[in-house]
């Protein structure tokens, strides 16, 4: 799992030449959210599950059970979906990303796909 925190650590991820699918995505994020370089460590945590991430280990990285908590957006991309839980009343939240790929844990799969429906 690679977890984003800090502004530059998500500006960069957004260059990243290893998943350029994700670094679109990452890029739109950042594009939505940044008001004139602003910090968005404030904003948004950003979480990128990995394969063979295990469920319990994402859960403790987001401080809740992720299959438990509502989504308030979804959104399915080129091999990717996309989560977003807003946590407080300022907008600030979480954005997870998930691979979807065989070796993704299928309850977390599973759980993206029926909150699609």
């Amino acid at each position: 799992m690679r977890v984003l925190r800090d502004s530059d650590s998500m500006r960069s991820a957004g260059v990243d030449p290893a998943d350029p699918s994700l670094s679109v995505l990452i890029t739109r994020l950042i594009a939505d959210l940044d008001d004139e370089g602003c910090d968005l460590t404030e904003m948004v945590r950003i979480v990128v599950v990995e394969p063979g991430d295990a469920l319990a280990t994402i859960d403790d990285e987001l401080g809740f059970p992720l299959l438990e908590r509502p989504l308030d957006v979804i959104e399915t991309h080129d091999g990717w979906i996309e989560l977003t839980m807003v946590l407080s009343d300022d907008g600030s939240g979480i954005v997870v990303y998930v691979p979807v790929r065989p070796d993704v844990d299928p309850r977390l799969l599973t759980h993206c796909r029926e909150a699609m429906s």
